[in-house]
């Protein structure tokens, strides 16, 4: 990338190139990271962090209209960029906020990894504000399942893994395939209410197996409490405890855990005092074998977004009993 001379603002002295290259500039020279304003030949205006290609991520990128971002190669050497690129000239104005806000984030990293991750977290965050994602409350059945989402996390992965790694393993806000990916064990979490012992399934890829070795399916009680009654909770309650625990360990932990939250929409402005839960015992089984679901090579051409029901009394052959996840110390902090 050709290195221009600064300006006030980001774009305005950086020129277009004439082919299909880009000309940018660092952002700042206060940081370690390789973050760039940059042009493009077709004078779209970029936001760009350049890392390590070996640094493990989210595989899915955000889509937002007007905006493109992607992954790709840099020039030589074994480098990848994540561009963001405007493509509708009318958003300029938002988009510099959105780049500044992802800015902000990034270059409080400690490591180019948490970079990464920051730069990444903020767009998903973008993505689901541009969505309208942050307009209104946690609905009934998003409050259930964010819960069965945090069971896992507090009851599986933070007793074995460090909480940084246990947190960046908590995939599912990330818009990736399964909710948790710990190295090559994918974990799908869901809560069901006690009326009838039965999960929704939201798409053919939800459980398949895909680059896992192993998927797991944790399925946690979760009901309506009694006004009240002793073992209610609200979903506030819930994330404050484990980010109590969080904060006692390691602040980065908690502030991935934050950036994950705000992703599924969860914000602690918002007054969730109203709906409280009771959370019972959750059950895991291995999704491995007949165990019943549709995957996409069972759907037909032309056919996507397949939702369905799994009947759990069907599922008992595939129990896992105890509910433990196969997971140690070590088999993380490279992978997740």
């Amino acid at each position: 990338m050709t290195q221009v001379m600064a300006s006030d603002d980001p774009w305005r002295d950086i020129a277009a190139p004439e082919v299909s290259q880009i000309n940018a500039r660092r952002v700042t020279q206060a940081t370690p990271w390789d973050l760039y304003w940059a042009v493009d030949a077709e004078r779209n205006v970029l936001l760009i962090l350049q890392h390590r290609g070996t640094i493990k991520r989210s595989r899915r990128l955000p889509r937002l209209r007007g905006l493109r971002v992607e992954a790709q190669p840099a020039d030589g050497g074994s480098d990848e960029r994540i561009v963001i690129r405007l493509t509708d000239p009318e958003q300029r104005d938002i988009f510099l906020r959105f780049c500044r806000d992802i800015v902000d984030a990034t270059v409080l990293a400690q490591t180019e990894e948490q970079a990464v991750e920051r730069f990444l977290a903020r767009t998903w965050r973008w993505h689901r504000l541009l969505q309208g994602g942050r307009d209104k409350r946690l609905g009934d059945d998003e409050q259930r399942g964010l819960i069965g989402e945090l069971v896992v996390l507090e009851s599986h992965l933070l007793p074995v893994l460090g909480p940084l790694d246990a947190v960046r393993c908590w995939t599912g806000p990330l818009e990736a395939p399964h909710d948790f990916e710990i190295s090559r064990i994918h974990v799908e979490a869901k809560a069901r209410g006690s009326a009838v012992p039965r999960v929704t399934i939201s798409s053919e890829h939800q459980l398949e197996l895909g680059n896992a070795d192993r998927l797991f399916l944790h399925v946690t009680e979760v009901t309506t409490a009694a006004d009240g009654g002793p073992d209610a909770l609200t979903v506030t309650d819930i994330a404050t405890r484990i980010r109590v625990v969080l904060a006692r360990r390691d602040m980065a932990a908690v502030e991935i855990f934050e950036e994950r939250l705000a992703a599924v929409g969860f914000d602690w402005t918002q007054d969730y005092s109203d709906k409280s839960w009771v959370v019972g015992q959750g059950v895991l089984y291995e999704v491995r074998g007949r165990f019943p679901r549709i995957t996409p090579a069972m759907v037909p051409r032309g056919v996507g977004n397949v939702r369905y029901m799994i009947f759990l009394p069907d599922c008992e052959g595939f129990l896992v009993v105890p509910a433990s996840l196969p997971i140690t110390t070590s088999g993380a902090s490279d992978d997740c």
